[in-house]
């Protein structure tokens, strides 16, 4: 089921939606279908180019990341735990020599800070590892190195290695907090995923106080021309916020948010 959903929603992102559109497009053509080739080739290109503008794709980030600002450790209120999101870490396979940063590790870091400054006594580290994945580890065992690493004692994380969706660590999460009576938790992920992840929380019944981080979109709007000049960080961008808008859509229909 997991896989299907996975393979279902990747068909409709831009790329390869696009890609399949062309394919199509092929098809019509070689059955001498001059209009339908012609309509199916038009769209093709309609669907990869308007998402790799990057006015397209900003909009769309900034209007999941706003109201969810990059918090402030220092000014965060107490909580019965941090609950940090996996998703964070480049794998550590050969020929990397462990787990390896990359945009979203800024979670982890926030995480660590938010225990540092003593906002709360545990820390979660929640993600599992996927049954297609080739790592050896779950998501919260390689963050747990780097929480520790970076000042959390490994005494004060809990790890949640069970979930493989944002509706599962809430669960899986929920589960681990009952029997300590946690219920209000700092919710550390991006952004961009915040609105999905602090719904499908909330659902469990958690007091849940987001704080936010690895903000995808900052700085001013790219201005003038260049706003309307295809990039392929711009596709990139607009993939991850369809990604959270078809996912927050599934959550709220199938009562999971």
């Amino acid at each position: 089921m997991l896989f299907a959903s996975k393979v279902a929603a990747a068909l409709v992102f831009p790329l390869n939606l696009s890609i399949l559109l062309g394919l199509l497009a092929l098809g019509f053509a070689r059955r001498r279908s001059g209009r339908l080739a012609a309509a199916s080739g038009a769209l093709a290109l309609l669907v990869l180019v308007v998402p790799s503008l990057p006015a397209v794709s900003d909009a769309l980030v900034a209007s999941l990341e706003r109201g969810y600002p990059p918090a402030d450790p220092a000014e965060a209120p107490e909580a019965d735990a941090v609950v940090v999101l996996g998703g964070s870490l480049a794998t550590g396979l050969p020929p990397r020599r462990g787990p390896e940063l990359v945009d979203a590790s800024d979670r982890v870091l926030h995480a660590a800070r938010l225990h540092r400054a003593g906002k709360a006594p545990l820390v979660v580290a929640t993600g599992g590892r996927l049954p297609w994945s080739a790592a050896k580890r779950s998501d919260a065992a390689e963050m747990t190195e780097l929480l520790v690493e970076w000042g959390v004692p490994r005494e004060a994380i809990l790890l949640e290695e069970r979930s493989r969706t944002t509706a599962e660590n809430a669960a899986e999460t929920a589960r681990l907090l009952r029997p300590r009576r946690a219920r209000r938790v700092l919710l550390v992920t991006s952004s961009l995923h915040m609105r999905r992840a602090l719904e499908a929380f909330r659902a469990e019944g958690l007091e849940v106080v987001p704080s936010a981080c690895d903000a995808l979109v900052a700085g001013p709007p790219v201005a003038g021309v260049f706003a309307f000049l295809p990039a392929p960080a711009a596709l990139a961008r607009t993939h991850r916020a369809l990604k959270e808008l078809l996912g927050l859509a599934f959550y709220r229909v199938t009562g999971r948010a």
